[in-house]
């Protein structure tokens, strides 16, 4: 922290690392009548000892302040009016904190204003008097120094320099003081999320983004707002006085595009996306402290819905609770252990006979009514519970088909679905290499399936993983193929050896000349790739008809079995020549 000289009215504030101690007219002469001392005398008579500052001076001065004290002293003159004298009074104080500062000792600044003297026209010594007031300020500067010290540590963040969060409230608190019922007052909560190419950076880098964030929020934020810092790219501004909601609405519109492009750090390019939570004061009946709660609870809701800005709303509160409620029920469910596996058969139609089954998650029926799977999987990852959802799906799935193929003697396959984040994981090739080793089974036993929702992002270490599970002699299935926007590059930069075709595009086919058309040419380009290819969705028996022409290999659907718990798929595969 240091300091800086300023003609304004005194403050004593931190509102950068760059602080001001300054004192007005009044205040010294108020410290000057303490120590009997008059204001006129101490004008034209105050004088610097050039004998005794020679013998004050430094021998070998590297403090760059302590040498413009020592200049600022040799050139002391005399004031003709209290003005001046308040300005060479508080150019003293910036220049002995700033020595301080800077490694000075206490005791050489002591020195240095011991080389004052004041003589009355009748040659009265007062110097004692003025050395008294001098090092009363050399100490009530040095403490609010200390105590400015303490309040930045507490107040302000140290990368950002900005204000913490904590510090909104007082502030508003004094907007609304000095405002009156029809003033707007607002509060952005704004987070920073960082895309998907940018899955792992460093702490240094951390830090860096945090500066150009800020840098960029104060360049586009206007003057009269006040930004703060959250931690962990969370940025909270203080709006605190608009006309109407679209100007709201036109401030979210213009972060947002200041943030479209690319921000570099060294060599490093990192692309985030703001999504602002926004809340309104009321006047009339809101308590200050509901402010910055309620424009947290809109971000949560901005950040879920990724929608750019989300004003609060008694609507949204009620939804928010609601989806606490359901985040609260799906974590208990998952501690608990009341999550469960079914078991959909996958059939091969040269043999009609069963050959694997996709595990599907399912609520036991103690847990109370179900959540929707992939909503149960979406609130895990939410919570930080995903890789633990991960690593109980795959050794789950291990224990299944090794009491399968064990105990029972049939011969088939599992396929369970990855999350996206898994392919981001170094560690899910050990993961699964050692549930592969637990229950003895071979990598063959297992598919992994790969969503094609249009999540993941192929880059050094997805496709690291993904090697790393292809070399081991695991099968990659590629899901819902044609509903994202990258399926055939997937195709192409991944070792797929299973294409499972959307049950959106064949449960209909018997009625749609384009669904037909899409399967159609899906099994034509599998096929040419040296791919299996597996219809979802089939229902009924014309529809089996049809896919039975079109060289696709193994369906699964309703027509043949709904999903089952594992004791009743046992009895299933035998039935079906497993």
């Amino acid at each position: 922290m240091s300091f800086k000289q300023s003609t304004e009215q005194p403050i004593l504030a931190a509102t950068t690392q760059e602080v001001e101690l300054i004192y007005t007219e009044q205040q010294l002469i108020e410290k000057l009548n303490t120590q009997t001392l008059k204001p006129s005398l101490v004008l034209f008579t105050l004088k610097v000892n050039k004998k005794l500052l020679a013998r004050a001076e430094q021998p070998t001065p590297t403090n760059t302040f302590l040498l413009e004290l020592e200049f600022l002293l040799k050139n002391w003159l005399s004031s003709s009016n209290f003005k001046e004298f308040t300005t060479q009074i508080n150019q003293l104080i910036f220049l002995w904190l700033n020595a301080i500062q800077d490694g000075a000792s206490t005791q050489t600044i002591l020195r240095y204003l011991s080389c004052f003297e004041l003589k009355s026209i009748w040659g009265a010594n007062q110097s004692f008097k003025i050395h008294c007031f001098l090092y009363d300020l050399l100490a009530e500067t040095t403490q609010k120094h200390q105590q400015l010290q303490l309040d930045y540590v507490l107040n302000f963040d140290a990368n950002t320099q900005l204000r913490q969060s904590s510090q909104l409230l007082l502030s508003l608190e004094d907007i609304v003081k000095n405002s009156d019922e029809n003033q707007i007052i607002s509060v952005f909560s704004i987070h920073f999320q960082v895309a998907k190419n940018n899955p792992i950076f460093s702490h240094i880098i951390a830090i860096n983004l945090s500066k150009k964030i800020t840098s960029i929020l104060l360049h586009h934020i206007p003057t009269d707002t006040t930004l703060y810092y959250s931690g962990n790219l969370q940025f909270d501004l203080l709006i605190p006085n608009i006309k109407s909601k679209v100007q709201l609405n036109l401030l979210a519109a213009k972060l947002s595009r200041a943030f479209e492009e690319l921000i570099f750090i060294g060599n490093q390019s990192i692309l985030v996306t703001p999504f602002i939570g926004c809340a309104l004061f009321d006047h009339s009946s809101q308590q200050l402290q509901d402010i910055l709660a309620r424009a947290n609870l809109a971000l949560e809701s901005a950040l879920v819905s990724k929608q750019n800005l989300v004003m609060y709303s008694e609507a949204l509160q009620t939804e928010l609770s609601q989806r606490n409620q359901l985040e609260k029920r799906v974590l208990d469910a998952f501690s608990s252990d009341s999550l469960t596996l079914f078991f959909q058969p996958i059939v091969d139609l040269k043999t009609t006979t069963c050959v694997g089954a996709e595990l599907l998650l399912r609520w036991s029926e103690s847990a109370g009514p179900s959540v929707y799977p992939s909503l149960t999987v979406e609130i895990l990852n939410k919570v930080g519970k995903g890789k633990l959802f991960t690593r109980w799906l795959v050794n789950s799935a291990c224990r299944y088909a090794s009491e399968l193929l064990q105990e029972h003697q049939l011969k088939v396959y599992l396929t369970l679905n990855l999350r996206a984040e898994d392919l981001y994981d170094v560690e899910l090739p050990h993961m699964l290499a050692q549930a592969l080793a637990l229950w003895a089974i071979k990598p063959s036993d297992i598919i992994l399936e790969v969503t094609e929702d249009g999540i993941l992002e192929l880059n050094e270490t997805t496709s690291s993983v993904i090697k790393q599970l292809a070399d081991s002699g695991f099968r990659l299935a590629l899901d819902d193929f044609g509903t994202g926007f990258s399926s055939l590059s997937r195709l192409r930069t991944m070792p797929i050896d299973l294409i499972k075709i959307d049950q959106s595009f064949v449960r209909n086919i018997q009625h749609s000349k384009d669904d037909l058309e899409i399967v159609k040419s899906i099994a034509l380009l599998a096929n040419s790739l040296g791919k299996e290819v597996l219809a979802e969705g089939v229902e009924d028996k014309d529809c089996l008809d049809i896919i039975k022409k079109l060289d696709i290999h193994k369906c699964q659907g309703y027509y043949f079995a709904k999903p089952m718990p594992f004791e009743q798929f046992i009895a299933w595969a035998k039935q079906h020549g497993a």
